[in-house]
C-alpha cells in the first residue's frame, strides 16, 4: 500500500520497504439526540458533517544513524503546512481522502531507523475510478 499527501510520499509501499501498519480509519458525523417528555427512547438525528480520520505508522530504514536523525528532525518541518488530497493505492485500487490536513505527526528513532505515526483528518473518502493505479 502506498500513501501520498499531495506530491509527498508518506508510505512508499512494499517496493520501497515502507509498508504502513497499525492503520485505523474512523468516520464521524454530527449527531443530535432528540428526547421527548415521556418518550420511551431518545431519537438520534443524523446531521451529516462527516469527517474521516486516518491514522497509520511507517517504519523507515536509513543508511546511518546520522541519516535517521536528520530525517527525524526534518520530516515534520516538511509536512507542517501540507494539506490537500491524500491518495491511497492498495491492491490495485485508488482512494482519495479530500480536504485532508495533517492533524498530528509523531516520530521516533532507534539506531538507523525511524518510525513516524501520521494522524490525518479529511472530508470524504472515495474510490477513484477511471485511473491507473
Amino acid at each position: 500500500m502506498k500513501i501520498f499527501m499531495g506530491n509527498w510520499v508518506l508510505a512508499a509501499g512494499r517496493d520501497g520497504e515502507q509498508e504502513p501498519y497499525d492503520m485505523v480509519l474512523e468516520v464521524e458525523g454530527a449527531v443530535q439526540i432528540a428526547t421527548g417528555i415521556g418518550a420511551d427512547h431518545a431519537r438520534p438525528l443524523d446531521r451529516g458533517n462527516r469527517t474521516v480520520s486516518l491514522r497509520f505508522s511507517v517504519l523507515r530504514r536509513h543508511g546511518s544513524v546520522r541519516a535517521a536523525t536528520e530525517f527525524l528532525l526534518s520530516h515534520g518541518t516538511c509536512l507542517a503546512e501540507l494539506d490537500g488530497t491524500v491518495t491511497i493505492v492498495a491492491e490495485g485500487q485508488r482512494y482519495a481522502l479530500t480536504s485532508a490536513v495533517l492533524r498530528r505527526l509523531q516520530g521516533s528513532q532507534e539506531g538507523g531507523s525511524t518510525v513516524h505515526g501520521y494522524d490525518i483528518v479529511g472530508g470524504a473518502l472515495a474510490v477513484v475510478t477511471g485511473e491507473e493505479s
